[in-house]
């Protein structure tokens, strides 16, 4: 047992805390890509009412017209499905919303728990306690949020034009980072207590310098990563991936002109940051670029690097090779208009990046 693990969990706990831990985050990992699947489908805006503890489906067809008929009051039937929305395609898209927000209550049973067993027998310790109380209280604080943002789509003051009514890119901003932080919160200890790192005093001088070195090396990879996976949802809440479906030029142009509109007053057009189609696919574009130019360079840099410290050359390519192939899937979606199957691929691809970053991160820990 090491140093971090005793810290964490009583002796001969550290597998049974940890794979549940990892279980959590295996389930938090599914919860996103449900969540993309029911924005990607159509469904996120079926359900126009919440409650915390939720609800079963309706069990009979009068339920059933009952929810009808409330979906029928709000923007998106009005406008998308008037009259032409029959009983049985509502059932697909609300069954859709309702699993994703029940995944969700059943992740935070399994997280919250076990959590107040654990704590109770003293099997975890305060340190680790803490933390996971704080995971599981940002974990029911998020169903508020999916809540806040459902309910920016269901504002008729907010249909623009012919557009199809949706959720404020912004809240989606919030509920996305939301999900990414209670995530990493749940996979570190996980890789705390069933990989634990290294002690300074197991390493050579050499492999102690190969180690830092391979952590600033991660640094421009990580904040390129982290802006990129920021922008996606404002290109997702603004259906900014449905225009400019052609690379590597967007329409006509490498830089649309509304882009180039916006740096030249970048401060009084600020809002065309987050809003505008072009801008916000233009900078999503670049960022990505920025990510996988960034990773193939920390491999460049580091593959020396991992062998002294102790770890698998082959480790020094996994960046790479999962940053590339994110950037490639994200290309081919633009490409083909987004179809359902592969937008998930590509949230979770975002999602795999990120993952990675963060084992890369522990495994380049000295405890």
């Amino acid at each position: 047992m090491s140093m971090k693990q005793a810290l964490l969990v009583k002796p001969g706990w550290e597998r049974v805390v940890g794979t549940w831990l990892a279980g959590a985050s295996g389930l938090l990992g599914g919860m996103i890509l449900v969540g993309g699947y029911t924005r990607l489908s159509g469904s996120g805006l079926s359900m126009t009412s919440w409650k915390f503890q939720g609800k079963w489906l309706p069990t009979t067809r009068d339920a059933w017209e009952k929810e009808f008929d409330r979906y029928k009051q709000f923007p998106e039937y009005q406008k998308m499905y008037s009259g032409r929305m029959t009983l049985d395609e509502f059932k697909q898209i609300f069954f859709v919303e309702w699993f994703h927000r029940m995944l969700g209550r059943f992740t935070g049973l399994y997280a919250a728990l076990p959590l107040a067993g654990f704590a109770a027998a003293g099997i975890i310790k305060r340190r680790l306690g803490l933390h996971l109380a704080g995971v599981v209280t940002a974990g029911a604080f998020q169903g508020f949020i999916g809540w806040w943002m459902v309910r920016s789509g269901l504002d008729p003051n907010l249909l623009i034009d012919n557009k199809r009514p949706r959720v404020s890119p912004y809240r989606m901003a919030f509920h996305w980072a939301m999900a990414l932080a209670i995530f990493a919160g749940t996979i570190s200890p996980a890789m705390w207590l069933l990989a634990p790192s290294r002690t300074a005093a197991m390493l050579s001088p050499q492999a102690l310098q190969a180690i830092k070195g391979i952590r600033r090396a991660l640094i421009p990879v990580s904040l390129a990563t982290g802006l990129t996976l920021l922008s996606g949802p404002f290109v997702a809440g603004n259906d900014a991936g449905l225009a400019f479906n052609n690379w590597p030029k967007m329409g006509y142009d490498w830089v649309p002109k509304e882009v180039v509109d916006f740096w030249s007053n970048p401060v009084d057009k600020s809002k065309m940051l987050f809003e505008d189609t072009a801008v916000v696919q233009f900078h999503h574009r670049m960022l990505a670029y920025t990510t996988a130019a960034t990773a193939v360079m920390f491999g460049l840099r580091s593959r020396a690097l991992f062998p002294i410290a102790g770890l698998s050359p082959l480790l020094a390519w996994t960046l790479p090779g999962i940053a590339l192939a994110q950037m490639t899937l994200g290309i081919t979606t633009l490409l083909m208009y987004v179809p359902t199957s592969l937008g998930v691929l590509h949230q979770g691809g975002g999602l795999a990046t990120f993952t990675t970053l963060l084992v890369l991160r522990h495994l380049t820990r000295v405890g």
